[in-house]
């Protein structure tokens, strides 16, 4: 049995319900520890603490969305923050938006609503090339 603590995944979205739902689906793919944030800001303020191996980020929310966060997140003061996979789960299908996320080097972009099959091979994919499983 491993002594290794479970992979740390912040998950950042603004509706309460598809915090909720995600954390839902993670308990079923494996065993991570688990922080939300509910907004760019909030999860801005929360990477440097928790220090999340992949953050679970929408890209429409106030003040700060899922863009800027990443953004910001690639500026962290901290080389490991800044290196911290992120997987876009989003409603937004605009294709202006998609490219704007491709030069973000995102470890994903998945559409809502996403299965928890699906969820559950990308971030076991993310936290395999990571070396955390």
């Amino acid at each position: 049995m491993s002594d290794r603590e479970p992979p740390r995944i912040l998950i950042v979205d603004d509706e309460p319900f598809m915090r909720t739902t995600v954390k839902a689906m993670l308990r079923m793919i494996g065993r991570f520890l688990v922080m939300d944030a509910t907004d760019g800001t909030d999860a801005l303020a929360k990477v440097s603490s928790f220090k999340p191996d992949l953050i679970i980020c929408d890209i429409g929310m106030v003040p700060m969305g899922g863009i800027e966060f990443v953004d910001r997140l690639h500026e962290h003061d901290d080389i490991d923050r800044r290196q911290t996979a992120v997987i876009m789960l989003t409603a937004d299908r605009n294709e202006t938006t998609i490219m704007a996320a491709t030069r973000l080097q995102l470890a994903g972009y998945l559409v809502k609503p996403v299965s928890s099959k699906k969820l559950g091979t990308l971030v076991n994919m993310v936290f395999q090339h990571l070396n955390l499983v």
